[in-house]
């Protein structure tokens, strides 16, 4: 349905009530012409009537409106001003309900609005502006003008015929009319405009509007420039650098860095994945910019990756005689790990695949544990790297850090192989239990996968981010106390004791390694600094008390020293021996303590066990008069506290056999004392040692000074067994004792001790009767 519309004058169309016709989200000024959709059958019929009449309809927009809540819109929801128009034309639609094309004519206030017959319709008023134009109103419309002229060379969303139409325009109305039916403004802002009755005001908010519209415009055009500028750069370098390309093929100049990088990916030795990986690198990095951060990264990663000695194995000699003779050449003793490289070669000789065992030396500072892993790289034609985690509790130091962080690395074992070059090495892990935790992780949790033969055939590092393969390295590592390793990692491991080394293979030990070396290190020639073995007994026991040798070799290039000063200085070759020992290092560190030689009330000479080695220690006890208290000094632990304890508790309950009053409990105290009180001391080793000067102190009897013991104690007086018994042998025999007692329960450990018991006499003993029956002489006459 089409018709046409007639021209209607303001006094005519003010003059009767019209039909309503509410708009959702539009605001319709006078002269705007905007098309409808109506559904409403109120609104259909409201149009119907005005198409038979004027054509005219009055446009309300609502204030606010949720379909789903409420599918009508109520008349309390619709503004009070709003625009007649003219309906121009109307087309069913075949849904369902009609579209009309209306024209706005001029603003109304609405008197009343009603529903009759089904019909909306509203009592209106007209809306004129109440001031007439003025000096301020031709200001506004010039400053419109000119905004209007910046907009339309600025903006988009306007024709550059807008401000060619709007030069030409001089009624103030009309230009605020024209320029709102280009403006797309907010439907609250709109209402704001339509409802105003100043002229001046209207003009004013159309000015600001416009202000706001070059400020977007502005915006959109500054990330329009920065876009095209980034995307021009983008185009303008990649099309130098494939000019760059052409002109270098050209020129032959083809060994780039990328085909240098392909060319050596192409020539290692990869494994399928780790070689598709590399190649999905390589692609990466030639699509990206050289300049960019990303590029560095994945570049330093491709690099990484192939400086590794993939498919590179050095070949094991297998010669028994050989390896034989260079642990024997580098290490004096230490027989036990001998044999176990010895079995290892001979088991790769049987079998090339064969898995390497994963050995933990154990021991004393200074024992040769270090140097060993050296002396068994040589012997069998490996590499050596050595990894140092003493004091390590970053877990990424293991696993290595994730290539998105800045200054990542592999962890240590991955540039280990760098510098071994090899897939094959001897990797010394030194220092294994002084490794830490934090919150950075648990390092000692990261070493499983290192260590575990089920697992490091395919190692993930985080940096390479590839599986690599540990499985046919040789690992060794050290510790000084075994048990501060955690048990899982301990349990993937073959722990090898290093005990301390007697008085006589330290002689052997200096003259075969450590003066050859001090007289290399000082310049001396080997004939001009010579020590028998008397002076060199001398040194190990007046001046290094220690399991291992390092002190020894600290003496040794002390006096190595002076010997180069003296030869510097006065071209004298000077000859060390035992009467000038003194002079040149000074007063003997370490004396032989009287005690031990003269026997004495209360004083036991005990034996125990440090990280250092074994160590001979006196234990005091004295009774005084008191309440019968026990009283222990000595930094004791609490381990040790409890033995002494017990060991007097034994005695208390066995008075009666060694001839004790009852009275020496409750009327006297005990006191247990454990000299060197500096030091801390603990463990239950000490238990008969403490029985003997508990019951020496009690009776009064005196005990022989020329035996030490060691041997847990319980309440039935049994001696239990304990550990590290090469150490405290070894400390007697460092101490001149003649005789050690050790629990019988620890006959097993005679074998490994046998060859050290020239010289001292060892008892087995089960019971603390068999104890004091050794140790205990008759009644002190003086």
């Amino acid at each position: 349905m089409e018709t046409n519309i007639k021209n209607n004058s303001t006094k005519d169309i003010m003059a009767q009530t019209i039909p309503v016709v509410p708009a959702i989200d539009v605001i319709v000024f006078p002269h705007m012409i905007v098309p409808l959709l109506v559904i409403d059958e109120r609104i259909i019929q409201g149009v119907n009537q005005a198409m038979s009449g004027q054509k005219l309809v009055l446009l309300l927009s609502a204030k606010s409106y949720d379909e789903e809540e409420s599918p009508e819109i109520e008349t309390e929801n619709l503004y009070r001003i709003g625009t007649v128009a003219s309906i121009m034309r109307v087309i069913n639609v075949p849904e369902g309900g009609i579209k009309i094309l209306i024209q706005g004519m001029c603003r109304a206030a609405v008197q009343t609005i009603q529903t009759t017959d089904g019909i909306l319709s509203a009592n209106i008023q007209p809306v004129e502006f109440t001031n007439k134009e003025d000096e301020e109103t031709i200001a506004l419309v010039k400053n419109i003008k000119e905004v209007s002229g910046q907009l339309s060379m600025t903006s988009q969303s306007f024709s550059p015929d807008f401000h060619t139409i709007l030069i030409k325009m001089q009624n103030p109305e009309k230009i605020a009319e024209f320029i709102l039916s280009h403006l797309d403004l907010e439907t609250v802002k709109a209402q704001e405009l339509l409802e105003q009755t100043n002229l001046n005001s209207l003009l004013e908010g159309i000015y600001q509007e416009l202000h706001k519209e070059i400020s977007v415009a502005q915006v959109q055009e500054r990330i329009r420039n920065h876009t095209r500028d980034a995307i021009n750069k983008s185009q303008n370098e990649f099309y130098l650098r494939e000019q760059l390309k052409s002109i270098k093929k050209e020129l032959g100049e083809t060994d780039d860095d990328f085909e240098a990088l392909r060319n050596e990916l192409q020539a290692k030795t990869l494994p399928e994945k780790v070689k598709a990986e590399m190649e999905k690198q390589l692609s990466k990095l030639e699509r990206i910019s050289p300049d960019s951060m990303e590029a560095t990264v994945t570049r330093n990663h491709i690099e990484w990756v192939l400086s590794l000695p993939w498919g590179v194995y050095t070949k094991d000699n297998l010669d028994i005689a050989h390896a034989k003779k260079v642990l024997d050449e580098d290490h004096y003793g230490l027989s036990e790990i001998k044999e176990r490289i010895l079995d290892f070669i001979s088991i790769k000789n049987l079998k090339a695949d064969g898995t390497s065992p994963i050995l933990c030396f154990t021991g004393a500072p200074g024992v040769g544990k270090t140097s060993l892993g050296k002396s068994i790289a040589r012997a069998l034609g490996r590499n050596f790297y050595r990894v140092s985690l003493g004091g390590v509790k970053d877990e990424s130091e293991i696993r290595g850090h994730r290539r998105t962080y800045v200054g990542a690395m592999p962890g240590r074992f991955i540039q280990g192989f760098k510098k071994a070059k090899s897939m094959n090495p001897v990797i010394l892990i030194d220092e294994l239990d002084k490794i830490g935790s934090d919150f950075r992780g648990d390092p000692s949790a990261a070493m499983l996968e290192v260590l575990d033969p089920q697992q490091n055939k395919e190692f993930h590092d985080n940096y390479l981010g590839i599986p690599f393969d540990l499985s046919d390295v040789l690992f060794i590592a050290t510790s000084n106390d075994v048990s501060a390793i955690s048990g899982p990692l301990r349990d993937r491991m073959e722990i090898i004791e290093l005990s301390g080394y007697t008085t006589e293979e330290k002689i052997n030990i200096a003259k075969k390694h450590l003066v050859q070396q001090a007289v290399a290190d000082s310049g001396l020639q080997a004939e001009n600094f010579v020590l028998n073995n008397e002076t060199l007994g001398e040194i190990i026991t007046g001046y290094t008390r220690e399991s291992g040798v390092r002190n020894l070799a600290q003496q040794i290039k002390k006096l190595c020293s002076k010997a180069a000063r003296s030869f510097v200085e006065k071209q004298e070759i000077i000859s060390i021996n035992n009467q000038n020992l003194e002079l040149h290092l000074g007063p003997k560190r370490f004396m032989d303590e009287l005690v031990h030689a003269k026997n004495m009330v209360g004083i036991t000479n005990g034996l125990a066990w440090t990280s250092f080695g074994g160590e001979v220690l006196k234990i005091e006890a004295l009774m005084m008069a008191g309440t019968g208290k026990l009283i222990l000094t000595g930094q004791l632990g609490d381990v040790m506290k409890e033995s002494a304890q017990a060991a007097l508790s034994y005695a208390r309950s066995h008075a009666q056999e060694f001839n004790i009053s009852d009275d020496m409990f409750t009327k006297y105290d005990l006191h247990i004392h454990v000299p060197a009180g500096a030091t801390p001391k603990d463990g239950p080793s000490a238990g008969i040692t403490m029985l003997t000067s508990i019951l020496s102190a009690l009776t009064n009897r005196l005990i022989d000074a020329s035996c030490a013991m060691t041997g847990e104690l319980n309440l039935r007086g049994e001696v239990m067994p304990i550990g590290g018994v090469k150490e405290k042998l070894l400390a007697a025999k460092r101490n001149h004792m003649s005789s050690i007692i050790l629990p019988e329960q620890n006959k097993h450990d005679y074998a490994t001790i046998k060859e050290f018991t020239d010289g001292i006499d060892v008892i087995w003993v089960s019971h603390a009767n068999e104890v004091m029956e050794r140790v205990l002489l008759p009644h002190n006459l003086g």
